[in-house]
Formats: structure tokens, sequence, C-alpha cells
């Protein structure tokens, strides 16, 4: 179970996110672009019963959903190799920008590959004269009018004429890089020659911000979602033109090895969970689904493209090498079969604080039927519900109570905490400690000056006018753990699992006694 608020910002996050992609693609499919796949994917909550369809999208890394898959192995692997380097401490962050900015529908493309370049140069040198290693390099670029570019800069004290240059309403985009790099050895008698050099080959404003706190800074998406959700149509699709094929995320140097080194042992860095608790990033090994072949990636790792894959091949001789079949005619139109069941996933967090698993079916058309397939969903929906219920959850309906709460924006966080903590498991609850006004206190037990108490405590109590402050004595200084209600239900719980050991006990003695089984194969029966 994740906490609900913190549940209720991730699940936020989600829907930002999910809202800018959908902004995009709707963009791009009207323009022409096609980068929805037909067909779909619905996911019904094992538990709580939910039906969600999700659109499934091309390999566009334009796509933020996209992005974001694209960029996990790079966040995740960077935050390993920073967590496992020994002089990880010595590695700083910088940001990179170009000289100009580029109008909207200008020649976008031409800066990021600039700027890259000259990285890429910049690291070269750098690694001669001082011993200096380029990790990464991440390209962004922020969105605005040259009045405001202009405005801002008047803020900060500066000069800025982009609205006598361009116009003033005319949209900008600002292109710079996210640059991290390693001193190898203490430079601090040569460091400010190594700002002046940087300035002086880079042309333009940089700025280093010491050590990196967060790798989410550096890895991320190439355009705000503010940003991306003002521009117009037009501007998306000549965005997402001028980024095509560009590598917005690129990992350098040691690490770049690094990443080398995990694909040829077929290992991905991934978040491995234990218990309750966030996790702990860790090398695995890479698996097939079911002998598919992976998704097509570069040397870097970074997700193909799906019209990059084609471009490899020059002239006639590519031609030859990959001799096309030719498609077979078709006698009607190609109807696919509809709720294809895909299978189960791993508990998610998806519509609760309390995770349950989603059942994934293809072309969902609630009409239809599901033939066989269907049996094996009502199965996965009781073992799921009984997953549900030995973790000692409240019902759905309370889980879901919770989760409407914590998204509702007019709630505080202790109100949300508090109907959490009463939907919680059941070794959470206790019961009341508080007497009530009108009893007297027992005769053992004496009153306590205000001015004995500590700050803390007393500035509790002055929160009741009027209350008295009781010691007890040794004899009543007990606390309950459980109500009666709830210790009825333990006791219940416990001899309904009783029962339930005597009758698998019993089961598996008649499997190993039964008639031509011996009782090793009885106990495979079993489980």
């Amino acid at each position: 179970m994740l906490p609900a608020d913190s549940w209720a910002r991730r699940t936020m996050a989600t829907s930002r996110l999910m809202q800018q992609n959908d902004r995009l693609a709707d963009a791009l499919q009207r323009a022409g672009e096609d980068v929805i796949r037909p067909g779909g994917l619905t996911l019904i909550s094992a538990v709580t019963n939910i039906v969600e369809t999700q659109r499934t999208f091309r390999a566009v890394r334009f796509l933020p959903v996209v992005a974001a898959r694209d960029r996990r192995p790079t966040v995740n692997g960077l935050k390993l190799f920073i967590h496992e380097h020994p002089n990880s401490r010595y590695f700083r962050y910088a940001v990179m920008t170009c000289a100009e900015p580029v109008p909207a529908f200008g020649d976008l493309r031409g800066a990021v590959q600039e700027l890259s370049r000259r990285i890429s140069k910049w690291g070269h040198e750098i690694g001669k004269c001082y011993d200096i290693e380029v990790l990464y390099r991440g390209i962004e670029f922020t969105r605005s009018t040259a009045r405001e570019r202009d405005a801002a800069a008047a803020e900060r004290g500066q000069e800025s004429d982009l609205s006598a240059r361009y116009g003033a309403d005319t949209v900008l985009y600002h292109v710079h890089a996210n640059v991290l790099y390693w001193p190898k050895r203490n430079i601090d008698k040569l460091w400010l020659d190594f700002l002046r050099y940087t300035k002086q080959f880079m042309g333009a404003h940089w700025r280093d911000n010491e050590r990196l706190g967060n790798v989410e800074e550096i890895v991320k998406y190439c355009s705000k979602p503010a940003d991306t959700l003002a521009a117009s149509d037009d501007e998306l699709v000549w965005l997402y033109r001028q980024t095509q094929r560009l590598k917005i995320c690129q990992p350098m140097g040691e690490f770049r090895r690094w990443l080398r080194e995990l694909k040829t042992q077929r290992k991905k860095i991934a978040r491995v969970h234990y218990g309750r608790g966030d996790g702990k990033l860790m090398r695995v090994k890479k698996g097939r689904r079911g002998g598919n072949q992976e998704e097509a990636a570069d040397e870097d790792g970074n997700l193909i493209e799906d019209d990059e894959a084609n471009e490899d091949g020059h002239g006639d001789d590519a031609e030859d090498a990959h001799e096309v079949p030719k498609a077979r005619e078709r006698t009607g139109a190609a109807v696919p079969p509809s709720n294809l069941v895909i299978g189960l996933s791993l508990p998610q967090w998806r519509h609760s604080p309390l995770a349950e698993p989603m059942i994934m079916i293809q072309n969902y058309d609630p009409a239809a039927a599901f033939g066989e397939d269907g049996g094996d969903i009502q199965a996965w929906q009781r073992q799921a519900r009984q997953w549900w219920d030995d973790a000692f959850a409240p019902p759905p309906e309370e889980a879901l109570r919770v989760a409407r709460m914590a998204l509702d924006a007019s709630m505080s966080s202790n109100e949300i905490c508090e109907a959490a903590e009463a939907a919680c498991y059941i070794v959470h609850t206790c019961s009341s400690t508080v007497r009530d006004a009108s009893e007297e206190p027992p005769p053992d037990d004496s009153e306590v000056p205000l001015e004995e108490l500590d700050d803390e405590i007393r500035e509790v109590v002055q929160l009741f006018p009027g209350a008295r402050i009781v010691k007890f004595g040794d004899e009543h200084d007990e606390i309950p753990f459980e109500a009666p209600g709830v210790a009825a239900r333990w006791a219940k719980m416990r001899a309904d699992l009783a029962v339930s050991a005597v009758r698998l006990l019993e089961r598996r003695a008649s499997l190993a006694h039964a008639s031509g089984r011996s009782s090793e194969h009885g106990c495979r029966a079993a489980a």
C-alpha cells in the first residue's frame, strides 16, 4: 500500500503526462502522421473491476509516453552508475545554451545538431587539457515569445533586443543542453582557467551547477508540458519533424561504456521491491516474452523509431540484399478477433493506493463473448480477491473512496491520511484510550500541575480548556491494543485458518494414499 497523498501526486503526474501525450498524438494524426497503432489495449482491474482502455503508440520518441519509456533505462542506469562509482562525489552538472534562439518553423534541427557536436568537441578538448570526462548530454528547449524573453532578461538586469529583431509576438525556442561531467583530478588551481576556456569554446552562456542532486534534472523530456500544450497543431508537427531521429538523451564516456557492457551481458537495471519499501535498483537478466525478438535499439539502448529502421540501406544493393515477399491477395476485409486475452499483469497502484493486478485484453468488446478465456478471467479475479483479502485490505469500495478523497484537491493531507488509515490493514487499528469527562479518576490517580509538563505536551493540553490533567497509577497505565470487535474478528480468522489447514492436510493425505499414485506424485498434484 502506498501513502494516499503520495499515490495522488503520482496519479496526477501520470494524468498530466497522458494529457500532453494525447494532445501531441491527435495533432500528428490530423497532420497525416500515423503514430497510433490500431486496436488498443484494455485493462480490467482484477479486484475493483474498473475497465480502462488505452491507446497504443508507435515507437515515436516525440510522444511523452514513448519518451518516458525510452528514458527509463537511462535514468535507472545513471542512478546505479552514480551510486556504485567510487568517485561520483566529484560529478558535476552544467547547462550549456545556444547563442541564438530559433524562431518557430525555423531550423531547430540544425541548432540541436550544432550544439551536440560542439559539446562532443568540448568534451574531447577538456579531456586532453584538464583530464575531465563528459558522461551524459541531454537536449532540451523552452518556448516563449520575444516579448516574454525580453521581460525576463530585464528582470535579471540584462539587455535583450529580441522583440526588435524577431517581432514581439514571434515564438522563439531556446535550445540548451544538460551535461554531466567528471573532473578526474584536482583542478582547483586551473578552475578559473577552465571556466574561461569553456565560455570561449562554447561561444554562448553556460553555467556550472556544482553537484547533481537528482538524475531527473538532466534526463528528462525535451520540452516542458506547459510549452507543449500552448503550441498550435502546426507548431507541434514542425517540432516532431525537426526532432525526428535526433538523440535527445545521449550517454557518453565511461557511462556509455558501462551501458554497453550491460547490453553485452543481456542485463538491464530495474527496481526490485522488498515488502512495502521503495525497492532497490539492481541488475536483472533480460528475458524474451514468448520467444519474441526484442524491440530494436541502438548501441546506447535507445529505442529505434519505426521510420528509422529502414534508413540504413542505400541504393540498389540494399534492395537486392533484402527481397520482400509478395503479399497474398485478400478476398475480404480482415477482422481482428475481439476480446483477445493477453494475460494478467503484476499488481499496480492504478486506481487506488492499494495494488491490484490488471487483466490485459486486446480489442475489447463487452457485447461479445470471451469463449474459453472467460473462465481464465473469472479464475484470475477470484485469485486476485483472495490475495486482497489475505492481505487484510479493506473492501474495494472503501479503497476507491480513499482514492477519490486523495484526488480531491479540496481535501487536506491530514483528512486524506485519516481516511486512509481507517481503511488500511486491520493490524493498524486500536481502541481509544481517552477517558470520559464525567468519570472520576481512580483513587490512586493524582492530578498533575500544568507547570510540570514538558513544553510540547503543555501545548497539546492547552488545546482543551478546562481539562483535568491526571497521572494514572501503575495498575491503570495500560493501553489495550485491540478493540473487542477487532479481537473477535482476529479470533474468527485464526479459527478459519485452522480449519483450512486441517482440510489441506486431509486432502494431501488422501492424494498420497490414492490408488495407483505414489506419495511424491500426490504432493505434486496438491501443489
